[in-house]
């Protein structure tokens, strides 16, 4: 027994003997680990007030598939003059990226007052960067396009994220996030979340006499009309959250806009129509651009009816950079970038992008 009491008591002293050895060896190690400093904070870009000049373009719909939009009967002219291809857009938007344009909210350029007035607002960005406001016209997918190389509608992936069905020339429909615009900025600012001031991404102009986002929502006697809006507000919801807003682009986009004849009675009815059938959809806005770039003259009846109506801010089209403070609303020109400006006017463009480095070789151009 006594032999049994003598081994155990050399264990328990070789037991303490190790772990008091290998305490002092893991303190002598700590002591001689170099701990890496913390590393620096990121550096932050000064905010400044911004007084150069302010740039506002804008789009219309992809062209998908060109062999379809420029062969496939349809405007194929109108593609040609007025759209721009996916191609040509995936070119661009890391152009405007590249040349420290950031895209910024037009509400940040205007202050409303109690009174009803606006005034200019002081503009605040980061130093170096160039404001870009970006709107996008006819956000509706008409019918007229289908089969000839657009998407069909805006739609909610898997992921509960924008993006768009798609016919392809082989006539299957599919879910892509590159079948136009708005996925493909949203893609573009998540890998580039620089390229956007505060969140802002764009302006999205609908219409209303077929429906907005390629649902059927003009129609209320047709079946699945109850369908239809619900499918399109959950993508409006949807947009909203993501940075999107919405603006009139009037109701009908007729002719009568273009050529300056539309009445103030005329006026009056798109507009109610637009109330009627596309404001509850979208939500409040007091943005309207311009049908074929009409906003009519300063101070005119018509003018001033679109003003009475709560739009703050109006858009036309001009390369200018126009932008005009009036005591109820804002006016600005925006520059449209389509297959006209990339071919014909070419150098009305190189403050974006050389439009030779962009231009799709599937317009055919020399």
């Amino acid at each position: 027994m006594k032999k049994i009491q003598h081994i155990r008591g050399i264990f328990l002293v070789i037991s303490i003997c190790i772990l008091y050895f290998g305490i002092n060896y893991a303190i002598s190690l700590k002591k001689n680990v170099v701990v890496p400093p913390p590393p620096p904070p990121p550096l932050e870009i000064p905010i400044v007030l911004y007084t150069g000049k302010i740039y506002h373009v804008f789009f219309h719909s992809l062209i998908i598939y060109p062999e379809l939009a420029f062969h496939s009967g349809g405007d194929s002219q109108g593609y040609q003059d007025y759209m721009v291809t996916k191609s040509e857009f995936e070119k661009i938007l890391p152009t405007l990226y590249a040349r420290n344009f950031i895209l910024i909210d037009a509400h940040s350029l205007v202050t409303e007052n109690p009174d009803g007035t606006v005034t200019k607002k002081d503009l605040y960005i980061p130093v170096g960067k160039k404001p870009l406001i970006l709107s996008l016209d006819d956000v509706n997918y008409y019918t007229t396009k289908r089969l000839h190389g657009f998407a069909n509608k805006l739609v909610l992936d898997a992921d509960g994220n924008i993006a768009t069905e798609v016919t392809t020339p082989e006539k299957q429909t599919v879910v892509t996030k590159n079948g136009d615009t708005i996925p493909i900025i949203d893609d573009f600012i998540k890998a580039h979340p620089d390229f956007s001031w505060k969140g802002a991404k764009g302006i999205i102009a609908v219409t209303g006499y077929q429906g907005i986002l390629g649902y059927d929502t003009e129609n209320r006697n047709a079946p699945k009309y109850a369908s239809e809006v619900e499918k399109a507000t959950t993508i409006v919801k949807r947009l909203k959250e993501t940075g999107w807003i919405f603006a009139s682009h009037s109701y009908s986009h007729e002719s009568p806009f273009r050529n300056d004849s539309i009445s103030l009675g005329e006026l009056t009815r798109d507009t109610e129509l637009w109330d009627k059938d596309v404001r509850p959809l979208v939500g409040d806005t007091d943005i309207f651009v311009g049908p074929f770039g009409q906003v009519f003259q300063p101070y005119e009846a018509r003018r001033n009816y679109l003003v009475s109506k709560g739009f703050k801010i109006l858009f036309g089209v001009g390369m200018d950079l126009y932008l005009g403070y009036f005591p109820k609303y804002m006016m600005m020109d925006r520059a449209n970038i389509d297959g006209i400006r990339i071919v014909k006017t070419p150098y009305l463009l190189t403050d974006y992008f050389n439009p030779q480095d962009v231009i799709d070789p599937a317009r055919g151009v020399k």
